[in-house]
């Protein structure tokens, strides 16, 4: 599908930006969107949450392929809703409307499941979200899947799990405990985090840019993919990870407000289809502490938590 033209939302975020680049180096047609202006010529400005600009900028655009990433972690359930749920409305039946619509893929989260019985979720577990972000990506996937079907738009619903980056925001448990952990000097330095016992599957950046435009190779999509390792690493021993890289000594200061965040104990993927398309990742918790504390990470800081 190489020279397809492709419009990625949310092109200035976490996995947007990173993708864009991506797809140009492999010769697609890559269109952005975001509500920051930016330089690049391929890069619309617009406002998701309204109808209107939408509309207007797929009429414009006319991608064979839409990569939605646009929406927020960040807000109460309403702002949640309106980042998450709206945005992927409007985009949708913009899409429709399109004489060819295009193919769909649209950023779930793995928070939509929340936590299975057995720790481990597969592309087919119920959903049971236990955190407002959850619950409104769950709205955005069910919403994604009605229109399409109504449609009759090519659809996949991608589910990260925790995504590493040295560039992610202060509002993520890792985010928050690199920052502080590179803001300090000398040899012992303090950590004020949340719970550290919990259990995640942590997938580096680069993998989930690779899963994503590898399904533009793909000729047919599973309606649900998992992105994630299936390996489960204690959040704790990432960042034991984290010092060992930077050779410190690091004291933990539990702080009630983190503590008390509703979170699943432990939450696996099922990488068993992902395996079937050829796609793999194992992380370590020394590989992604590499990946954390890179040099060059401190330079470019983190992105703000709304690009994410």
């Amino acid at each position: 599908m190489r020279g397809t033209r492709v419009l990625v939302t949310g092109s200035t975020g976490l996995i947007g930006a990173p993708l864009l680049r991506s797809l140009r180096d492999r010769s697609f047609q890559a269109h952005g969107v975001s509500r920051i202006a930016t330089t690049d010529p391929l890069t619309h400005r617009a406002d998701l949450s309204v109808p209107e600009p939408t509309v207007r900028l797929l009429a414009d655009v006319n991608p064979s392929v839409v990569v939605h990433l646009a929406g927020g972690r960040g807000g109460d359930p309403e702002l949640l809703y309106e980042s998450n749920v709206s945005t992927t409305k409007n985009v949708l039946e913009a899409a429709a409307r399109l004489e060819s619509p295009p193919a769909f893929i649209t950023a779930g989260s793995a928070a939509e499941y929340g936590e299975p019985p057995s720790g481990v979720a597969s592309e087919s577990s119920p959903p049971h979200p236990v955190t407002d972000y959850g619950r409104a990506k769950l709205a955005a996937s069910a919403l994604a899947r009605e229109l399409s079907a109504e449609s009759g738009i090519r659809l996949c619903v991608v589910r990260p799990f925790n995504i590493v980056s040295p560039r992610l925001p202060t509002s993520t448990a890792l985010g928050n405990m690199r920052e502080q952990l590179r803001a300090q000097t000398g040899r012992h330095r303090v950590v004020r985090c949340g719970r550290l016992d919990v259990v995640r599957d942590f997938v580096p950046l680069h993998f989930v840019v690779e899963v994503l435009s590898s399904l533009l190779d793909l000729e047919e999509w599973p309606r649900v993919l998992n992105v994630c390792s299936g390996t489960g690493l204690e959040l704790g021993s990432v960042l034991r990870a984290m010092a060992d890289c930077l050779d410190v000594d690091v004291h933990v200061t539990p702080i009630d407000e983190l503590t008390n965040i509703s979170a699943a104990q432990k939450i696996i993927g099922d990488a068993t289809l992902l395996h079937k398309l050829g796609l793999r990742c194992e992380p370590t918790a020394a590989s992604l502490a590499r990946l954390l504390v890179a040099d060059d990470a401190h330079e470019r800081g983190p992105l703000p938590s709304s690009f994410v």
